[in-house]
C-alpha cells in the first residue's frame, strides 16, 4: 500500500493538571508519580468539551494542513473508547461538524492501538476502493472513566484529540502493518459498565462500574513483551524514528532497550500530556512533526499496545517538511532515500 500522511493536526483541552494537584487527592507524593511513570501533568477536558468536539478541532487543523477542504475527505474515522455517546458513531458527529459532506464516517474501538488500527483500515480503503484523503482522528477523554481514589491508576491518563491525513501516493514507501489481538486480556484493562453485559452484581447506572479498571503489573509486562518484539521485528536500523503509544516512560524505556536503540530515536510526550488513549500516537506525531523530530524523508516506525488486548505497528516514511528545520535537510533524506 503506497500511502502518505499529508496533514497533522490536534487539539488539547485548557487545563492543565500536574502531579501536584493530584497528588493530596490521592495519598501519594509527585515524585512517587513521576517515578512510576514518567507523567508530569496532563490535560483535563472541560464539561462541554467531548471526544466529537475535541476531534473536530483536530481534524480540522490537519486538513487544512493537508491542502485539501472537508468536502474533499472520503472518509472520516474516529479511533475511540470514549465516544460521545454509544450510538451514534462519534465519527457521523465529527462528519457533520467539520462539512465533510461528501464523507462515510465509522468508529474503531481498538483502545490504545486504535490510531494504529486506523491507518490500516483507510489505507485498505484508499488501496482497494481507489478512495479519495482519509481523516483519522484519535480521540479520548479518560479522565471522564477514572476513578478518583485509585493512585494506581489515576494520575496515568489526560484527555486529548489528534489527526492525520492519510492518501493515496504512488511515489511514497510501501506502508507496512503488523496487527494482534489476545481477548485473555479483557480483565486487565476495562471499564465493565456502560455496555449490554453489566458488571457482575452491577447496575444499569452505577457510576463506580463506568471507572476504568486496570492490573498495572500484567499490562506494563505484556506491553514491554508485545512491543519490543514488533520493533525487534523491524530492525534497529530500520527506522530514524520510534513513536509508540504514550502510556508509561518505563516501558517505553524498556521497549527501546528490547530493541537495542537509544533514547535518541524515541520520541516521548508524556511528560505532559500522560496516556491519552488513541490520540497519543498522532499527538506525538504532531509534535514531533511541529519540533523538528519529525521531518521530510524521516522513516517512522509506529507502535502501539492496549486495552483488548490488541495491539499494531506501521512504519512508513514521512514526507511532511518540519516547520523547524531546513528545506534541504529534508531534500537530502529523500534523495538519500531514492538511491
Amino acid at each position: 500500500m503506497r500511502v502518505s500522511i499529508t496533514g497533522v493536526g490536534a487539539a488539547l483541552p485548557a487545563r492543565v493538571v500536574t502531579n501536584e494537584e493530584l497528588a493530596p487527592k490521592l495519598g501519594v507524593t509527585t515524585e512517587w508519580i513521576e517515578k512510576r511513570s514518567g507523567i508530569l501533568e496532563r490535560r483535563y477536558a472541560a464539561d462541554d468539551e467531548s471526544a466529537s468536539s475535541l476531534g473536530s478541532t483536530a481534524a480540522l487543523e490537519a486538513i487544512a494542513h493537508s491542502g485539501h477542504r472537508p468536502e474533499d475527505m472520503a472518509t472520516v474515522i474516529v479511533a475511540t473508547c470514549t465516544p460521545d455517546y454509544l450510538l451514534p458513531a462519534t465519527a457521523s458527529i465529527v462528519q457533520d461538524k467539520i462539512g465533510a459532506t461528501n464523507a462515510a464516517a465509522f468508529d474503531l474501538a481498538a483502545a490504545c492501538s486504535g490510531f494504529i488500527y486506523s491507518i490500516s483500515v483507510a489505507a485498505s480503503l484508499i488501496s482497494a476502493a481507489n478512495s479519495g484523503p482519509v481523516v483519522i482522528i484519535g480521540s479520548d477523554l479518560l479522565s471522564r472513566h477514572i476513578d478518583p481514589g485509585d493512585a494506581l491508576s489515576a494520575p496515568l491518563f489526560g484527555d486529548a484529540a489528534a489527526a492525520v491525513v492519510l492518501e493515496a501516493d504512488p511515489a511514497a514507501a510501501p506502508l507496512f502493518v503488523q496487527m494482534g489481538s489476545d481477548g485473555s486480556g479483557l480483565e486487565q484493562v476495562l471499564i465493565p459498565g456502560g455496555g449490554s453485559k453489566l458488571p457482575e452484581g452491577g447496575l444499569p447506572h452505577d457510576p463506580s462500574s463506568l471507572h476504568l479498571k486496570m492490573f498495572g503489573r500484567e499490562v506494563f509486562r505484556n506491553a514491554v513483551r508485545v512491543m519490543s518484539e514488533l520493533g525487534e521485528s523491524y530492525g534497529a536500523d530500520a527506522f530514524d524514528l520510534m513513536v509508540a503509544h504514550q502510556a508509561n516512560k518505563r516501558i517505553l524505556d524498556a521497549c527501546a532497550k528490547e530493541i537495542g536503540i537509544g533514547s535518541d530515536k524515541v520520541y516521548m510526550n508524556l511528560q505532559r500530556y500522560g496516556n491519552t488513549s488513541a490520540a497519543s500516537i498522532p499527538l506525538a506525531l504532531w509534535e514531533a512533526w511541529k519540533t523538528g523530530r519529525l521531518d521530510t524523508g524521516d522513516r517512522l516506525l509506529m507502535l502501539a499496545f492496549g486495552a483488548g488486548y490488541t495491539w499494531g505497528s506501521a512504519a512508513l516514511r514521512w514526507t511532511i517538511p518540519s516547520p523547524a528545520s531546513s528545506p534541504k535537510a529534508g531534500e537530502r533524506k529523500l534523495a538519500d532515500a531514492s538511491t
